[in-house]
């Protein structure tokens, strides 16, 4: 697989994203798991409009549509821009609005939490079938 998705870990140990994505609905859990998939196999080269940016520098949201338009917040990179994805704030799109209204100051210091400690700020995801 030519890219690595990595999950912030915040102050606790705790992987935030992953159990922001363990509490969402089966379905809607499916429909991101994919794209997630998607990511890892394709990087940058997805559907168009399917990883966008957002008014923060280096900041993404990946774009997953149904009832719930969820908007994961991420980075390319920090530490090797070149082979790795880090996924720094789960979040949801609502009347064009992050869900948190303060996702992206989250997801911008989560960030550069991990540029400051990559060792302890991030793990690898892993794909559970």
């Amino acid at each position: 697989m030519p890219y690595t998705l990595y999950y912030f870990v915040n102050d606790r140990g705790e992987d935030e994203f992953e159990a922001w994505r363990v509490g969402l609905e089966k379905k809607v859990r499916a429909k991101l798991d994919q794209k997630l998939d998607s990511l890892e196999m394709n990087g940058d080269k997805l559907i168009p409009n399917t990883l966008t940016d957002t008014p923060v520098s280096d900041i993404k949201k990946l774009r997953v549509h149904g009832n719930v338009q969820l908007r994961p917040l991420l980075c390319k990179g920090p530490i090797h821009h070149e082979k790795e994805y880090t996924f720094l704030l789960g979040a949801k799109e609502k009347d064009s609005k992050f869900v948190p209204k303060n996702a992206l100051e989250l997801a911008e210091k989560n960030k550069n939490k991990v540029i400051s400690e990559p060792d302890n700020r991030r793990k690898k995801r892993e794909r559970i079938s």
